[in-house]
């Protein structure tokens, strides 16, 4: 039970976050829009940039979540050993 409700708060943080991942400030969203109706380039790589920075913390959790079960899987392995 109690990690059932781990989870669904886990949930619902991610959930709120997502809000604000998606957001720039108003100053950079008029001039990436701008840009985009006059046909330059520049949005796309403001773009490209904000996905680029987002990809840092995504894949350091991404590595402690695989690294933590990992060692969670040969923890249960060595302890049915032992029993």
């Amino acid at each position: 039970m109690k990690s059932l409700s781990f989870r669904l708060v886990l949930t619902l943080c991610l959930l709120l976050i997502v809000g604000t991942v998606l957001a720039q400030c108003p100053m950079c969203g008029e001039a990436a829009r701008t840009s985009l109706k006059e046909g330059n380039t520049t949005a796309k790589g403001l773009n490209a940039g904000i996905l680029y920075l987002l990809l840092g913390p995504y894949l350091m959790v991404m590595t402690g979540a695989i690294l933590w079960y990992i060692k969670r899987k040969k923890a249960k392995k060595a302890l049915s050993e032992t029993v």
